[in-house]
């Protein structure tokens, strides 16, 4: 694992801690879990097999 060093307004870091502590995880495992659901949503939404021929007639 690489570490990363981060800085934060002290608004941001007090809402990180909050919705850490509301999540029952740490800060750390809150942002890797941010971080990886913002990465995934670069892709798109998959589109499920058979819709892609739902669209309109070619």
């Amino acid at each position: 694992m690489t570490r990363i060093t981060l800085s934060l307004d002290d608004e941001v870091a007090r809402q990180l801690s909050d919705s850490a502590r509301k999540a029952g995880m740490s800060e750390a495992e809150f942002v890797r879990l941010a971080i990886v659901r913002l990465l995934q949503s670069q892709h798109g939404p998959a589109v499920p097999r058979f819709a892609r021929h739902l669209g309109p007639p070619s």
